[in-house]
């Protein structure tokens, strides 16, 4: 009923350089209910999600909080109109502890109102934790905390401020199977308590299970509302698409027999993270990398590109002995890493897409000292349409294309530079059906092509769709290999959990 409404957005319009992000976009949410919000990246989801919690400014339309129209100006204002947001880049600091971050910016005060009362404030936040039923010592720096308790420390955050209107943006990017089952009784005991929420994923199955309403956005424009009783997961994709897509998994047949060996790791060790890691990846060979979140994989990768330092053991690529002090070294031998934090560590969010692909192989178009423009163009454009990356220009800042079309971008870089072995961590979080199938696709291209690929995913469908081999990893220890070709997710989790150490 429409006196249920608690919040609502009416004839939403924002518009970028070059790109109609919202059109004309309504949608509203009622008490108790969780209302996912689906599309392909670049629908203008969180775009609206922006606008709802005061980050950005719409140019056109209204918001009306409880019926009474409402501006939100900041964060600040949405926070006081009772709308918190958990991002899909967390927004917390790393060096504070967890309940100084809780109440960043409210903190209690004492007597002598200069003073922060960390008493009370502690205090406090041990009520909010305990809402979230974890275990979350208040105390430590939030960033001693999995990607899991972190998330939970934003949902914290927006419940110390009474938020009575959650935002998730793509909250279970990063987490496992059991600490998506906690985030989601967390959202049900808000939405028992009389809390709604906005739910935004591109994991349909995660939309389905939660959601009372699904409404879909394309191009930045209301599309059609679901009944998650009543959809499926092939009509919410297609109506998202706007057409019919082939979702089935052809898969490539390779065997490593006679082929040259690109990368081997023996016996790598890092304090705290991984132990005794041995592992060979062949030329043109996609190797994949499971595990529950902490199980050192993104660690190894880290160390293997150079960023940080081994301990004890060797690496060797293409049979030549490396122990690089620097990424630059690993880099000139052509082997690449596309981390998983994008926005934070894969980008540079300020400069155009052409310098985003181009920054890595600069000097390859010097000449006399001054950069050759039209030959740099002719290779960005050239990549812009082999892999059909959707912006307005080349020269446009590359923050403010979607999640899926920055991912190409960055591909690109290391295509160009011609990257002979790519390590890619967690490759398709937060990205739609469509761009992540088109991502898929190439990587297999590229495998055929002789590049030799690293996969680390916590999406088991994806890392046995996507790989020839498999290894399983848990708390830094390799328990097993599997071919991907004959594997399930079950025998993958059982490695992960019961597996014989290797």
């Amino acid at each position: 009923m429409m006196s249920d409404v608690i919040f609502s957005a009416e004839h939403i319009t924002k518009v970028f350089p070059g790109v109609r992000a919202l059109d004309d976009v309504s949608v509203n949410i009622h008490r108790s209910e969780v209302h996912s919000i689906i599309g392909e990246n670049g629908a203008g989801k969180s775009t609206l999600m922006k606008i709802i919690f005061g980050m950005q400014e719409p140019d056109g339309g209204e918001l009306y909080s409880h019926g009474k129209k409402v501006s939100i100006t900041s964060p600040i204002v949405a926070q006081e109109l009772g709308i918190g947001i958990v991002p899909q880049e967390l927004n917390l600091v790393p060096y504070l502890s967890v309940k100084e971050n809780i109440f960043l910016g409210s903190q209690p005060r004492a007597k002598v109102k200069q003073f922060i009362d960390k008493t009370k404030m502690r205090e406090e936040a041990l009520k909010v934790i305990a809402r979230l039923q974890v275990d979350i010592n208040p105390d430590v720096q939030v960033r001693d905390l999995s990607s899991a308790h972190q998330q939970l420390v934003q949902v914290a955050r927006a419940l110390a401020f009474g938020a009575e209107v959650l935002i998730f943006d793509e909250p279970t990017a990063s987490l496992t199977v059991k600490e998506t089952e906690i985030l989601f009784d967390i959202i049900e005991r808000f939405k028992a308590e009389g809390g709604s929420a906005f739910y935004i994923s591109h994991r349909l199955d995660e939309i389905l299970h939660l959601s009372d309403r699904i409404t879909v956005f394309r191009d930045g424009k209301y599309i059609t509302e679901l009944d998650p009783k009543k959809t499926s997961k092939e009509e919410m994709v297609n109506e998202m698409v706007g057409r019919k897509i082939d979702q089935s998994v052809t898969r490539r047949s390779y065997s490593s027999v006679g082929k040259e060996v690109a990368l081997e790791v023996k016996n790598l060790c890092r304090s705290g993270e991984f132990e005794d890691v041995s592992f060979k990846l062949h030329k043109g060979e996609i190797l994949g990398f499971s595990g529950l979140v902490g199980a050192g994989r993104t660690e190894l990768a880290l160390t293997i590109f150079g960023y940080n330092r081994a301990d004890k053991g060797d690496i060797y690529i293409n049979g030549e002995l490396v122990r690089p002090k620097h990424t630059s070294e690993v880099i000139s031998r052509h082997l690449a890493y596309v981390p998983e934090e994008r926005r934070r560590q894969g980008i540079f969010s300020l400069l155009s897409v052409k310098k985003n692909m181009t920054i890595p192989i600069l000097r390859e178009f010097c000449r006399r000292g001054c950069i050759d423009g039209k030959s740099e163009v002719n290779l960005v454009e050239s990549f812009i349409d082999k892999l059909h990356i959707k912006l307005s220009s080349r020269d446009q800042q590359i923050q403010f294309l979607s999640g899926g079309n920055q991912q190409k971008v960055i591909l690109s870089r290391w295509i160009a530079s011609k990257s002979e072995i790519i390590i890619l961590d967690e490759p398709t979080r937060g990205i739609d059906v469509n761009a992540k199938n088109e991502i898929h696709q190439l990587m297999r291209e590229l495998a055929e092509q002789g590049m030799s690929v690293i996969v680390i995913s916590s999406d088991l469908e994806e890392v046995i769709n996507l790989s020839d081999r498999i290894i399983v990893m848990h708390e830094g220890l390799v328990k097993g290999e599997v071919n991907a070709g004959t594997t399930n997710q079950e025998e993958i989790m059982n490695l992960a959990l019961v597996g014989t150490e290797k």
